[in-house]
């Protein structure tokens, strides 16, 4: 599997936009994966496929959401894996849902990491100050 590259999407309410992270207004959402605990939805990028569009797939397969992809941060967390910025037009509750996913328990927005959390907070917390106006956007 050396040279495959993963994806995760940071995905937050239109409405909202990207605020750091701390408790007083930012959510995004969290899958809770079965044997991982809670993180970011993502997987692999396909052959053929942007890291936008692997993105916005797994978040549809996660959680059913669909959402604009409007721009991605390469190198912003290791282990070659992109960050794609994600909006979607859902307001959070404070409720979670099922995914037809089979992998994934629970799906829900946050206001601070759950538990367990399967990433360190750290990579949640540099996700959220990421400055996302420096890197490139796009439309999808």
């Amino acid at each position: 599997m050396a040279g495959r590259r993963w994806v995760v999407g940071w995905v937050v309410p239109v409405s909202i936009g990207v605020i750091p992270l701390d408790g007083k207004g930012a959510y995004w959402l969290m899958v809770k994966h079965r044997e991982r605990g809670w993180e970011l939805p993502g997987g692999w990028v396909e052959e053929g496929e942007s890291s936008e569009i692997a993105a916005l797939r797994e978040l549809f397969e996660e959680s059913g959401l669909l959402g604009t992809a409007t721009a991605v941060a390469k190198g912003l967390i290791e282990d070659n894996g992109d960050v794609v910025l994600i909006h979607v037009d859902a307001e959070p509750t404070p409720f979670t849902w099922d995914s037809s996913d089979t992998g994934i328990e629970e799906v829900g927005w946050c206001l601070i990491p759950p538990e367990p959390l399967g990433w360190g907070v750290e990579e949640l917390r540099r996700i959220s100050a990421h400055d996302w106006n420096k890197e490139s956007t796009f439309s999808s």
